[in-house]
């Protein structure tokens, strides 16, 4: 049986998405001996997958000009790439890829469903030219320059948002190697078991039973998400929201899916909204693929932001079993609340107020101080009881320690007791990156799992019991 391995590396997310590969490279030597290789979705240029790893470069060169087969998806093309610029917002600028693709990458940011056009054959979309093959896409970086004749584009898509605005742009997102049997694709979705470009990967490998190709998804069903034998069952639901945007949502809410699934329950993940980036940190910690019916939709004026209504969301969560669904907010708590209506909401405060959800608010400290974050959680909790959605838990991220802020904490832990709600403080850690910018899922995972089992585990399961 033909051997297709998947890195399984630090930032590498190898169940995002159904992917074909009987086997995980996570060592050296391992690649010496495929028929093919998937570079798949992850973090894996944020991660410092080449540095990290001193043996990962050379063996992939390697195995290419050997003339193997090799498959980038998205974090996995910019791992193949000669360049990525990072500089977003300030961050730093372009770093080195491996340079198997002679293409660039530069800030793009795209996060919806999209359709790629073939425009080219390579061995990859091969009879598929003038064919449209329909995914998602969803980086920051993704704007791809071919630097020389080395590499030819095989699909454009025309993309109708990107940057956050509503715009048409029609970008290259398919490539392959003139040189090297080395396909990419920014675009997620298209490698499933009826794909036709995955078709053409089997064949290129002399496999054409499907019954033999549907064994190479069996590793990807295993963390796929399948109904429970008791199913349906209608989930209990925990929105996570700020007070303002930026104050450590993603990173709260990835801690609570690690907590949930560690205690035994089956645990799934969504976002108000349409920039689905923010579940990633979730799916890497649970190891599970990503759905369109993870992305809400919210409703601002006569555009839908988000892929799926919250009923239609609900009812798959309710279809597989789910014990619990923790719903990521939109920025803070009240933005676009003033668009709300009693039909279709805008809002964090307006999903909360049709939706029967538990509630965990957070505000940070980083911004205006332990005194400020404590002001706008006692501001927000006032406005929460008053449409009887009262927080099970208030968290203070970002803390710093004082004598006077920590007695500033003790009186307001006190009042907060008064009301049965939970504090919690999390103190600064080091992790300076967030989804929408430079991120490592592997340094958000160990803040999750630290935050999860130091403290919050412990509140939450509290806090479940007595409401």
């Amino acid at each position: 049986m033909a051997r297709i391995g998947i890195l399984k590396v630090r930032g590498a997310m190898p169940h995002y998405e159904e992917l074909p590969f009987n086997m995980y490279v996570d060592r050296p030597g391992m690649i010496r001996d495929l028929d093919a290789l998937i570079i798949p979705p992850g973090t894996l240029v944020e991660s410092r997958v080449l540095e990290r790893y001193g043996w990962l470069g050379r063996e992939v060169w390697d195995f290419v000009e050997r003339g193997g087969t090799v498959v980038g998806v998205c974090s996995g093309v910019q791992f193949l790439s000669k360049s990525i610029n990072l500089n977003v917002r300030g961050l730093p600028g372009y770093v080195e890829g491996l340079g198997v693709l002679n293409i660039s990458l530069e800030p793009l940011i795209v996060t919806g469903p999209v359709l790629v056009k073939v425009i080219n054959e390579s061995w990859a979309t091969r009879g598929l030219v003038n064919t449209e093959l329909g995914g998602w896409q969803a980086h920051t970086y993704g704007k791809i320059n071919v630097l020389n004749n080395d590499v030819q584009i095989d699909g454009v898509s025309t993309i109708t948002r990107y940057n956050y605005r509503n715009a048409t742009l029609e970008t290259p997102t398919l490539v392959s190697s003139r040189k090297y049997r080395v396909f990419g694709t920014m675009v997620h979705g298209i490698l499933g078991p009826n794909s036709p470009i995955s078709k053409n990967l089997f064949n290129e490998l002399g496999i054409h039973d499907e019954r033999i190709i549907r064994e190479y998804y069996k590793l990807s069903d295993e963390r796929a998400w399948a109904p429970r034998e008791d199913a349906p069952r209608i989930p209990r639901i925990i929105t996570v929201a700020s007070t303002m945007t930026g104050e450590g949502k993603t990173l709260l809410t990835s801690a609570l899916v690690h907590c949930l699934s560690r205690e035994g329950y089956y645990v799934g993940v969504a976002k108000l909204g349409g920039d689905i980036r923010d579940l990633h940190p979730s799916l890497y910690v649970l190891k599970r693929p990503f759905k369109p019916w993870m992305s809400i939709m919210l409703r601002w004026d006569d555009k839908a932001l988000g892929w799926v209504g919250w009923r239609e969301a609900l009812s798959n969560a309710a279809g597989l079993g789910l014990d619990y669904l923790v719903v990521e907010g939109v920025m803070g708590l009240l933005t676009g609340s003033s668009r709300d209506s009693e039909d279709v909401f805008s809002s964090t405060i307006g999903f909360m107020k049709q939706v029967g959800t538990d509630v965990i608010l957070i505000a940070s400290a980083a911004y205006d101080g332990v005194e400020g974050a404590i002001f706008r959680l006692r501001s927000y909790i006032k406005e929460l009881i008053e449409i009887g959605r009262k927080p099970i838990i208030a968290v203070l991220n970002n803390m710093y320690h004082g004598t006077h802020e920590d007695e500033e904490v003790v009186r307001f832990r006190r009042e907060l007791e008064g009301l049965s709600i939970r504090l919690m403080t999390i103190d600064a850690l080091p992790i300076s990156s967030k989804p929408e910018e430079l991120i490592d899922l592997g340094d958000y995972e160990e803040a999750a799992v630290k935050i999860s089992e130091e403290s919050l585990c412990e509140h939450l399961i509290g806090s479940l019991g007595q409401s």
